[in-house]
């Protein structure tokens, strides 16, 4: 689809909660940092609105936005040594996971999506104070990696051919 910036965000946006209602995993990548900035901000309040995130306890991310229970988050550099109890998961860079717990201690408890149990992982309060995301949007390139059902890429007259590439893979 083409149009001008406002509608195919507006259409971006409705596709992707279209995808999450249905219970996919999705994201939308966008051209730049404040677009994402914008857009995990739309996509929070109106979950938020329709009460499918829990507010009562928030931690702050890295960049200054908030995240509670439910929410869907991204994990911005590898570590070995926070692993899931039973050692089948790890955090990597690039990685989405949903909150299930928001400690006192600004620590977090994250599974993969659509995971009701098992492979919990506790992320200390300086891991997610310096490299935690919310999920919902990301740019083309911190999109490379990420596993999902479907995508929503919002491409500028000004995206060069090789983030197009990037995006669309």
């Amino acid at each position: 689809q083409d149009g001008d910036t406002e509608t195919m965000t507006d259409a971006a946006y409705a596709a992707w909660r279209a995808d999450r209602d249905a219970g996919r995993t999705t994201v939308l990548i966008a051209e730049t940092r404040q677009q994402v900035t914008a857009l995990n901000e739309r996509a929070r309040a109106d979950l938020l609105i329709a009460e499918t995130l829990t507010q009562d306890r928030e931690v702050k991310l890295r960049d200054g936005s908030h995240a509670g229970v439910g929410d869907t988050v991204i994990t911005r550099r590898n570590d070995r040594k926070i692993a899931a109890s039973n050692g089948s998961d790890w955090v990597r860079n690039g990685d989405i996971w949903t909150i299930t717990d928001v400690r006192g201690d600004g620590s977090i408890t994250i599974r993969r999506p659509g995971r009701s149990y098992g492979g919990a992982i506790v992320l200390p309060s300086a891991y997610v104070a310096e490299h935690v995301d919310l999920g919902y949007a990301v740019t083309a390139y911190r999109a490379q990696g990420i596993t999902t059902d479907t995508a929503h890429v919002l491409v500028e007259p000004t995206s060069t051919r090789e983030t197009f590439s990037v995006a669309m893979t």
